[in-house]
């Protein structure tokens, strides 16, 4: 068995990772770039994100209560209400759920 060379010189040459480099520049400048790194998301930039450690069969039991009240409700909705409603009654009038630029559709 031979070993791999060490050393690849001249010899390699990778086509696909410069000409990714040369295009990136002319996307970015032109806009085109739809990246993770340039994807506007204000939803995520407004709100500070928290963990939320639930058991198993509890998370399950909320996917499928939201799954009974229509295909458009999401376990997140469903945990937001649950902590508006507890806040309410223990007298905290902050403001929990960050307002989407684009409004809610009613089903």
């Amino acid at each position: 068995m031979t070993k791999p060379p060490t050393r690849y010189g001249a010899q390699v040459k990778l086509k696909a990772a410069e000409q990714e480099a040369t295009a990136a520049p002319a996307a970015s400048a032109a806009g085109l770039n739809n990246g993770p790194a340039t994807r506007n998301r204000p939803m995520e930039t407004k709100s500070d994100p928290t963990i939320v450690y639930l058991h198993p069969d509890g998370k399950y039991e909320l996917k499928r209560y939201a799954l009974a009240k229509g295909p458009k409700v999401k376990v997140h909705d469903i945990l937001i209400e649950a902590i508006e409603e507890w806040a309410e009654r223990h007298g905290i009038s902050s403001q929990f759920r960050v307002p989407s630029q684009r409004p809610r559709r009613v089903l």
